[in-house]
């Protein structure tokens, strides 16, 4: 058997968009299709920026560890700007 070798990182990666697809109730797929329609989008691309966002803030888990509360219940940690914006004129 012939070894494999891991080829070295490269600095610079092309990297280009790709649809694939995911599985989910009937009824997220509307949702989704919906939210994308008020917002001037498309379900490919509104669903891709969603994922983007869960993975750049660390693939928070909110709402389903065990021992947290559904995400309705659980927002995130910190403000949204619109928050800290109004905190911080209040404090002027």
């Amino acid at each position: 058997m012939t070894q494999a070798i891991i080829p070295p990182r490269q600095e610079q990666v092309e990297d280009p968009e790709k649809r694939f697809y995911v599985v989910a109730p009937r009824s997220t797929k509307v949702a989704l299709e919906n939210e994308a329609f008020s917002r001037g989008t498309d379900l490919w691309t509104l669903s891709g920026a969603v994922l983007q966002s869960w993975l750049a803030s660390g693939c928070p888990d909110y709402g389903f560890a065990p021992d947290q509360p559904p995400v309705s219940e659980n927002p995130p940690s910190s403000p949204s700007p619109s928050q800290l914006a109004d905190d911080q004129g209040a404090k002027s």
